[in-house]
């Protein structure tokens, strides 16, 4: 018996390791794919720009720390110039009325049982 279960502890970790290999070659092949549809993509766009006679520029995303920090600070001003809320000036006058003591009101609306 004690054959039988080394033999099958054997195959469960060839098979575990084929596993484990397919899966990097997949992953592998999808990176691969990936980077030439990049390459073919960019090929297409630079061929084109030479044709039209436009200069081939490079995929850039620029940013600036220094006006991303700005942008956040504005956004926290209040005022029309930030998030939409209104200065103190827009603020109307309201009409000023009693405050009902809560132990004094007696509701007869039906209620859930307490869990």
């Amino acid at each position: 018996m004690s054959g039988l279960n080394q033999a099958l502890a054997t195959l469960s970790r060839l098979l575990l390791r084929l596993l484990l290999v397919a899966g990097a070659l997949v992953l592998v092949l999808s990176l691969l794919v990936a980077m030439a549809v990049l390459a073919l993509a960019w090929t297409l766009r630079a061929a084109w720009a030479r044709l039209t006679g436009r200069p081939v520029t490079p995929w850039v995303r620029r940013f600036d720390l220094g006006q991303q920090f700005g942008d956040v600070m504005r956004r926290g001003r209040p005022g029309p110039g930030g998030n939409g809320r209104s200065s103190p000036a827009d603020v109307t006058d309201v009409e000023v009325r009693e405050i009902i003591d809560v132990t004094e009101v007696r509701d007869s609306s039906p209620r859930l049982p307490p869990r």
